[in-house]
């Protein structure tokens, strides 16, 4: 009697998974379109599109009972049904239900999008693990044995983000002391963004991403609807620069440059201060910028589809944060195009790499780009208000000065450079110090004239296009001039990068190399390094954050005093504010932000005020004494004074 043998399942393991996944998508489409329509009611035997599912349920079962014949062998064994193509079809497919899901949520106004976002997210992760699983696969003794191996440095960079977190997060709803007008309205839209256009999280609020107007909300709701909840966002990606800087350094530079680069971006008093506040999102761009550069060039110098992918991919979700991902993905444009012309025999080995990276980008990009199709004027939303050309600035401009576009240009780009080192750091700032230091700056110089000169290296050569791109784009197409000091924040790890590099291969030339004398070598380090940090500490907590620097219109900074002191006013009584033309309830959307309690403005004189017991009058810094006189007269009640460094910018009273 001959034994019989199992079925060989796996044979046909790959048309039994293409069929599978058919069925799954079918439910997923008909799921999709069901929440995508109105609900009827009435006497329905099945909901619209519930066909669909049956379907897809039938065909998903029926792909197991598909037999191990001849024919479905040789069928499995085509190329089209491997794991790379099938992961990428996968993620293709979830890609397009993604979007066609935003284009019919938009039209029937659906405000919760949390299976758009995750159906989403798995297209990236399928599209990245069809190259992984097709090249590497998981490995978990090997990758216990790369943390063993590597602790120390692991090590390492963990007490540098520890370093950032600490710094960005102290006293993180106190420091600065105000809101601008800018964080009050991101705080209030992205209150908003739980409904209406906002809740679509491909949606963009002047250029920002409802995805990163949605995390800032999170954050606000668990930690409150105040300075914290709305600066914590922008902190986190100030610590998550750190090992993003680190990734692109080490690969560029090696260990040592990279530990340099990491410390430096997290004790940086710019990066710091720009952490603590939501008004700007350009604090993003300086993790999601150098993780995408990192995954690019490193997968195209290894000839690793997947890194590649992933850089792709998260290119993509950068659209979903600011528009200065529209400069990376031109940059990255450029730089392969140039890869292509002068560097030809390199890029054509890596091209798969290359269009594995484009293939990430395509796959995540269509929900932003059916959001940006059907509003254009979003897309472009800040250049058509601070653009120069969209403004008609370099026209009006040039008619007054006389002189050419040419000349205008090339300042407004010098203009952006010097910004890094010699215009003190006013916009959205207001400190007296430029955004990096004297010892940086002569860092940065050494290492942008040795990068230069090794430009045959295509890193060297992404790290100069990464810098020289973003400082060109903010000088042609951005205004104003004061503003360079705050958007050049995006081009500020290729910055620390580079003066990293030039600090490592000054001691390599003076002599004291890592090779030669490590000791010598880790003391001046950890000197130079130890001076920065007290430089950027003290630039930032002394000469800027305890002098009220930040946001100096008094008027607005009475806005953010008014909305804590309703915030922190208990009983339900009227309030009333001594208002006039210029200190009025409404007039700053940090009060807004703070307290949605509404107050009722008085301008009249306080003396034909009638209040009752319990009711509560707030006076602005110029009627302060006129409050107070009226106190003396009806005194007994609670009173409350409130300073702005030496300026009493709020009186309060509870009438008893």
């Amino acid at each position: 009697m001959v034994e019989q043998q199992p079925e060989q399942a796996g044979d046909v393991r790959n048309i039994r998974r293409f069929v599978a996944f058919v069925g799954v998508f079918l439910l997923l489409l008909s799921q999709f379109l069901v929440f995508s329509k109105e609900v009827i009611y009435g006497n329905l035997l099945f909901p619209p599109y519930f066909v669909l599912a049956i379907i897809g349920v039938v065909i998903l079962v029926l792909s197991q009972r598909i037999p191990p014949n001849a024919f479905w062998k040789k069928l499995s064994q085509q190329a089209v049904f491997g794991d790379t193509a099938f992961w990428i079809l996968v993620a293709v497919l979830l890609s397009v239900v993604t979007a066609s899901a935003v284009d019919a949520f938009m039209a029937f106004r659906r405000i919760n999008y949390i299976p758009v976002i995750t159906v989403w997210l798995l297209s990236g992760v399928c599209y990245v693990y069809a190259f992984i699983n097709s090249r590497t696969g998981f490995d978990s003794i090997k990758i216990i044995d790369w943390f063993k191996t590597n602790r120390n440095e692991i090590l390492s960079v963990l007490l540098i983000m520890a370093l950032a977190a600490v710094i960005r997060i102290y006293l993180l709803g106190d420091l600065p002391r105000v809101l601008d007008g800018d964080e009050g309205n991101v705080g209030n839209f992205a209150r908003s963004s739980i409904e209406g256009v906002l809740a679509n999280p491909f949606a963009l609020w002047e250029n920002f991403g409802a995805l990163y107007l949605h995390l800032i909300n999170l954050s606000m709701k668990f930690f409150g609807y105040n300075s914290f909840g709305l600066r914590l966002m922008p902190a986190i990606g100030g610590v998550i620069a750190v090992p993003a800087v680190y990734l692109f350094a080490r690969w560029l530079g090696g260990r040592r440059v990279a530990f340099i680069a990491a410390f430096m971006i997290a004790s940086s008093h710019s990066h710091i201060h720009f952490s603590r506040i939501s008004s700007v999102a350009y604090i993003q761009d300086t993790w999601l910028i150098p993780f995408e550069l990192y995954f690019l060039i490193s997968g195209l110098e290894k000839r690793q589809s997947w890194r590649t992918a992933l850089g792709g991919t998260i290119l993509a979700l950068h659209y979903c944060f600011y528009l200065t991902s529209q400069i990376i993905t031109a940059l990255i444009l450029v730089y392969m195009l140039i890869l292509f012309i002068f560097y030809r025999a390199w890029f054509k080995e890596r091209f798969s790499q290359a269009l594995a990276f484009w293939g990430g980008f395509l796959v995540m990009i269509p929900p932003s780009f059916v959001y940006s199709y059907q509003n254009p004027n979003e897309f472009v939303g800040r250049l058509g208000s601070a653009g120069t050309f969209q403004t008609g600035w370099l026209e009006i401009t040039m008619e007054s000065t006389g002189q050419s576009a040419f000349e205008l240009l090339l300042g407004r780009v010098v203009n952006a450079f010097l910004s890094l080192f010699y215009y003190p750091a006013i916009d959205f700032y207001g400190s007296p110090s430029p955004m990096i230091s004297m010892i940086s700056s002569v860092l940065f110089f050494a290492g942008m004239g040795i990068v230069l000169w090794k430009i045959r290296n295509p890193g060297n050569l992404l790290l100069l296009g990464y810098f020289w791109g973003a400082t060109v784009a903010i000088g042609i197409f951005a205004l104003p001039p004061s503003a360079d000091s705050y958007r050049m924040l995006m081009a500020l790890p290729a910055v620390v990068i580079m003066a990293a590099i030039g600090f490592d291969q000054i001691l390599e030339i003076m002599g004291i190399g890592w090779s030669q004398f490590r000791f010598a070598y880790t003391a001046t380090v950890s000197v130079i390094l130890t001076s920065l940090l007290a430089f950027n500490l003290w630039t930032y907590y002394t000469e800027f954050a305890g002098r009220c620097r930040f946001a100096t219109d008094l008027p607005g900074r009475f806005g953010t005093y008014l909305g804590v002191e309703l915030q922190q006013t208990q009983h339900e009584n009227r309030i009333y504010l001594l208002s006039n033309n210029i200190y009025f309830y409404g007039s700053h959307p940090a009060t807004f932000f703070l307290s949605l309690r509404p107050v009722i403005n008085f301008s009249d004189p306080i003396d034909s005020l009638d209040v009752i017991t319990g009711e509560t009058i707030i006076a602005p810094p110029d009627r302060i004494e006129e409050l107070e006189e009226w106190i003396r007269k009806h005194p007994g009640g609670l009173l409350h004074y409130e300073y702005d460094c030496d300026t009493t910018i709020l009186l309060s009273y509870q009438v008893p």
